[in-house]
């Protein structure tokens, strides 16, 4: 049963104390009902019985804050997941569903850690080409079949919402490709309540938040505070210990959309040719500034 807040208690007090003066009054009316005396025993006994078994249920407490050593070693295994992959490539399948309406596409990713590359291509399962995404640093293009433009720019600095209805970082971008991920830069690590560390910058706002699964301490989801997005791990796999998530979801309340990512293949640590990190263009498309895709119609 839960436990009451305290006002809640105050309540519960001043209503069984209600109780007890009207029942002591009611004892003084209700001498002549002698024949129910029977059914009010039964009734006590029925309430007792219930009461009893109310009693036994087994109530879980809520796990309690993780301790400094705690935080400081998962903050560790996240890094050395960091570190354990400089190169990836992979292929699955991409749901996207924004207000309710749902479309999958075939998506191929290759990506490097340092220097930070990571291209995108997004098919339709009929084998059409619908995007491609190349991220250098901090430069974006994206290049659309179905408007026939390469869209050219600097990452998080425009609104993208017209061709992509989820938050673009570099951070966020490699947490989707790499199936696990990304802590960001912080000032301190905390942990408000179990299972759960929050990030904190240097003015103490909160950039991130980790929740785990507690048997296992991976993680089950991740919010990027800054970004109004959060991101959610399932089915975890060990790649000669490189853990990475198979099923990821990427949500962003304020689009009211969802990505998710079904990783159907998966290969790390091979050599990446430079020339994939490149869009090959064709002649007729128009190539657009990033930062005037939202003022068009």
């Amino acid at each position: 049963m839960n436990q009451l807040t305290s006002l809640e208690s105050c309540r519960a007090t001043d209503f069984h104390a209600n109780d007890m003066d009207s029942n002591n009054n009611n004892h003084l009316t209700t001498q002549p009902f002698n024949h129910l005396t029977r059914t009010g025993r039964l009734i006590s006994v029925f309430l007792l019985l219930l009461l009893s078994c109310c009693a036994r249920i087994a109530i879980t407490p809520p796990s309690p804050p993780l301790d400094h050593q705690a935080i400081t070693g998962i903050i560790s295994a996240f890094k050395e997941q960091w570190v354990a992959v400089s190169t990836l490539f992979s292929s699955g399948t991409l749901t996207l569903d924004i207000k309710g309406s749902e479309s999958d596409a075939t998506v191929l990713i290759v990506a490097t850690r340092d220097p930070s590359k990571i291209k995108i291509e997004i098919t339709h399962p009929w084998g059409r080409p619908l995007l491609h995404i190349l991220i250098k640093g901090s430069s974006l293009q994206i290049l659309s079949f179905t408007d026939k433009r390469l869209y050219s720019g600097q990452i998080g600095t425009h609104d993208l919402s017209r061709l992509i209805p989820v938050p673009l970082s570099p951070e966020l971008l490699w947490t989707l490709s790499r199936a696990y991920p990304v802590l960001l830069n912080h000032n301190r690590a905390l942990s408000l309540k179990g299972n759960q560390i929050t990030l904190l910058d240097q003015r103490e706002d909160k950039i991130q938040v980790v929740d785990l699964y507690p048997e296992s301490d991976l993680p089950h989801r991740v919010s990027f505070c800054q970004q109004n997005a959060e991101v959610i791990f399932s089915d975890f796999q060990n790649n000669d210990g490189i853990r990475y998530a198979k099923e990821i979801e990427m949500n962003s309340p304020e689009e009211n959309a969802r990505l998710a990512l079904e990783i159907r293949q998966i290969t790390f640590n091979k050599p990446v040719p430079d020339a994939i990190f490149r869009l090959e263009t064709p002649l007729d498309f128009e190539v657009v500034p990033l930062r005037s895709v939202n003022r068009e119609d």
